[in-house]
């Protein structure tokens, strides 16, 4: 159907270029009839008033003839019957918003990841209170003593927040990327988004608004700044907790962190290698 309206909107083009050519043509010339028409009358109305006479030819040009009639009905015949459509381009506007979203994805993970400093020092804590439970004397537990005495490793109230401010803005932003993503490239969903602009006769250039809401597993877009919305669906697209946590562990923001197995290695690199592949 895309294709459908590519093709269309090409030959669309050629017809333009025809009868609608045309039909300025032919209603240009009644309307200079016409405003040769309007001018002679308000001339001789003027100089009849002061005792002046038109001279009797002026009618002549000021008359519509048969060809002009003729003319001008068959070119709007023309345009009349001619299909006409566009390309309202659904296709490069959610590539776009798409790209941007992932944008927006990468600088929420570098906030998260900010935020998750307080707890990588919570993941030292615990690795080196492991360490001490395991060992045969307290030579681990006075290290673990040491670096808690050294270092600020309790967590304050507004770490906490920043921290689940944080996680929370990375899914949210995620779901709007994948959302958009789910359009871009699904040939169904854009056809429908063509559709939704073409029936209001506007492209996606023009839209105000677009943002996906969860409650309704929906991408809505409003091309009047929000008094009417048209809605995508994408409760096909969804996935399950188990599916993001099994993906997640096959990704190296999961594998290179400190809860990845690597981290607190002796040679982290090395152990990352021989774990997940170099």
């Amino acid at each position: 159907m895309r294709q459908m309206y590519l093709v269309l909107a090409c030959l669309s083009v050629t017809a333009q270029a025809s009868e609608i050519d045309n039909l300025i043509d032919a209603s240009q010339n009644i309307r200079d009839v016409f405003k040769y028409g309007i001018k002679t009358i308000a001339g001789a109305e003027s100089y009849a008033s002061q005792g002046q006479i038109a001279p009797g030819v002026i009618v002549d040009q000021g008359l519509l003839d048969k060809a002009k009639q003729d003319a001008y009905n068959a070119a709007v015949l023309a345009v009349q019957q001619q299909t006409y459509t566009y390309d309202p381009n659904a296709s490069q506007y959610f590539a776009d918003e798409a790209s941007s979203a992932m944008d927006v994805v990468s600088e929420a993970i570098d906030i998260y990841v900010d935020a998750a400093q307080v707890l990588i020092e919570v993941a030292t804590v615990n690795e080196m209170a492991q360490d001490a439970a395991n060992a045969n004397d307290d030579r681990q537990a006075m290290a673990l003593q040491e670096y808690i005495g050294a270092n600020d490793v309790t967590l304050e109230d507004a770490e906490v927040d920043a921290y689940n401010d944080a996680y929370t803005a990375v899914h949210e932003a995620t779901a709007v990327a994948a959302a958009y993503m789910a359009v871009a490239n699904d040939e169904t969903l854009l056809e429908q988004a063509d559709e939704m602009a073409y029936d209001l006769r506007v492209t996606y250039q023009e839209a105000a608004s677009v943002f996906f809401d969860q409650a309704t597993q929906s991408v809505w877009v409003s091309f009047d700044g929000g008094q009417t919305i048209q809605g995508l669906n994408l409760s096909d697209y969804y996935v399950s907790v188990e599916q993001i946590l099994i993906e997640g562990e096959t990704m190296p923001f999961f594998q290179s962190s400190p809860e990845g197995g690597c981290w607190f290695a002796a040679d982290p690199e090395a152990c990352y290698n021989e774990t997940y592949g170099p």
